[in-house]
């Protein structure tokens, strides 16, 4: 194998010398160089400018690409303007009057690039003012998304005069800037006063934050700017600050569902009865019918919590109907679902509807198809919704030096979902991997915080494996592999990340994440 791979690439490279030896030149290296800016009007730094038109010279021929839309005038001028491009020159004409006694900060980004190979003028900014002087305080700092610490490339991040009574969600800013591909932001010329800073990904481009679409942050100070600042950093994260309200409350085939306008994190029915109902999606609850009598009415009180944590306390009236429409499939996985167990896993059922009952006895559990194991029953656990059940059966008490092959078959029937349906026979073989085979990762955090939580991620699919309290932290029997440790600072010590609320001034809980290749 080896002799052909070596030969391949030898015939390779013969053939490409031979190649090279008879082609023709091309011409010569291709343009790189960026337009450069000869002079404008009015030129920078110009102060009592009166006129109504910017007025760049370049070096070169030019032409514009979207400038309508990344070009950045602070502050935010009335109106719009038109362009006129003539070989190296570039005019924008202002429908409405320049502010008097008003820095101008003028912003081109990538917009201007030459004719012939698209290269985008650099570092193009231009300041001037209306005035007598030119304002030159400057903010700067840094924009990451919050979950994962990324750099927020390409964020808007808009500053408020702090008299305004707008924000982020509902008006447009005076003062602009664009993040780098770090995240950085920078504004310049910028007066003396008093501001709010916020943040969006913007992708919508309406200069304002859409709460159920995109994400957003703010700067928890207001900053009162007499001098250059700099290393404001914060992060954006999705946070829909509608009100939580119900949408419909329906059947849909012989379930019924109660949707929301958005994602819910928690759902309580304040009832006596046993009801049967799981999530669909993170909007909607579907409830089973079980055996209640398609002519029975249940008037319904339930409480929805949003990401927020507000309370929605409402009433539905549950009914269930016949229906021709066929039944959701009844299915089940396990926990772990790969065929190699580490050391340290526990058997868990995982189930499409919430679980009715079960049959001990159709549940069989095999080792090397010679040794029986009974579950005990006085170890299981359901979850909330009926839709897990975990055995309590550790699987790293029967890891062995023969690595042994756990059998798991369910009869057929051995499950009952809460609509009457009843499992298929379900078959899954484990095979051990022993400890000796599998990664620990340990370490300590030292911070004065009193509750932190620490989570081991994938890096691949950035779903959290393994959690702490502890601040020497130690996650044991981890398959080989790319991992990060997540620390969140749990400010109100609840056991989870707030992500904080703009309405109320709640800043998320700090996040900092530790990578390597473990």
């Amino acid at each position: 194998m080896n002799r052909l791979v070596h030969f391949f690439l030898l015939s390779l490279a013969i053939f490409t010398l031979g190649c090279a030896n008879i082609s023709s030149p091309q011409g010569g290296p291709e343009d790189e160089t960026p337009p450069k800016l000869l002079n404008s009007i009015p030129e920078i730094g110009q102060t009592n400018y009166t006129g109504d038109k910017l007025i760049l010279t370049f070096d070169e021929w030019v032409t514009t690409k979207k400038l309508e839309t990344d070009i950045i005038i602070t502050p935010r001028i009335t109106g719009s303007f038109k362009t006129r491009i003539k070989k190296n020159i570039i005019e924008l004409t202002f429908y409405e009057p320049l502010k008097e006694n008003t820095t101008y900060a003028v912003s081109f980004g990538s917009t201007i690039q030459d004719i012939t190979n698209n290269n985008p003028a650099e570092n193009l900014n231009l300041s001037f003012s209306t005035g007598p002087f030119i304002d030159s305080l400057t903010v700067s700092g840094n924009i990451k998304t919050l979950l994962d610490q990324e750099p927020a490339e390409e964020a808007l991040v808009a500053l408020y005069i702090s008299s305004d009574s707008t924000d982020i969600l509902n008006g447009v800013a005076s003062y602009f800037s664009i993040t780098d591909t770090l995240g950085n932001y920078k504004f310049r010329n910028l007066p003396a006063g008093t501001y709010r800073l916020y943040a969006t990904n913007d992708k919508n481009n309406n200069n304002r934050a859409d709460s159920k679409s995109e994400k957003y942050g703010f700067y928890p100070d207001t900053l009162q700017l007499t001098q250059n600042m700099e290393g404001l950093n914060f992060t954006i994260q999705n946070l829909n600050t509608t009100q939580l309200r119900r949408m419909s409350a329906r059947h849909f085939g012989e379930y019924f569902d109660i949707t929301f306008n958005k994602d819910i994190t928690d759902f309580q029915p304040i009832t006596s009865e046993q009801l049967y109902f799981r999530p669909e999606g993170r909007d909607k609850i579907r409830f089973f019918r079980n055996d209640r009598n398609y002519s029975d009415t249940l008037s319904l009180i339930y409480q929805a919590t949003d990401s927020l944590n507000h309370t929605l306390q409402d009433t539905v009236s549950l009914y269930f109907t016949q229906s021709k429409i066929d039944k959701t499939d009844f299915t089940i996985t396990t926990e772990p679902n790969i065929p190699q167990a580490l050391p340290g896993d526990t058997l868990i059922f995982k189930f499409s509807k919430p679980l009715l009952s079960y049959n001990l006895d159709s549940i069989q559990i095999s080792l090397d198809s010679i040794q029986t194991i009974t579950p005990d029953e006085t170890r299981f656990r359901f979850n909330k919704y009926r839709t897990e059940l975990n055995t309590g059966l550790a699987i790293s008490e029967y890891v062995s030096r023969q690595k042994p092959t756990l059998s798991i078959i369910t009869a057929e029937g051995a499950f009952i979902a809460a609509d009457q349906d009843s499992s298929e026979q379900f078959e899954k073989k484990f095979n051990f991997t022993e400890a000796e085979e599998t990664a620990v990762i340990v370490g300590n955090i030292s911070t004065t915080a009193p509750n932190i939580i620490v989570q081991l991620i994938s890096a691949s699919s950035k779903k959290v494996i393994k959690q702490t309290t502890e601040r020497q932290f130690r996650f044991s029997y981890l398959p080989a592999g790319r991992y990060m440790v997540r620390v969140i600072n749990d400010t109100n010590d609840n056991g989870k990340l707030d992500i904080g609320n703009i309405l109320t001034g709640e800043v998320p809980e700090d996040v900092h994440y530790y990578f390597d290749t473990y």
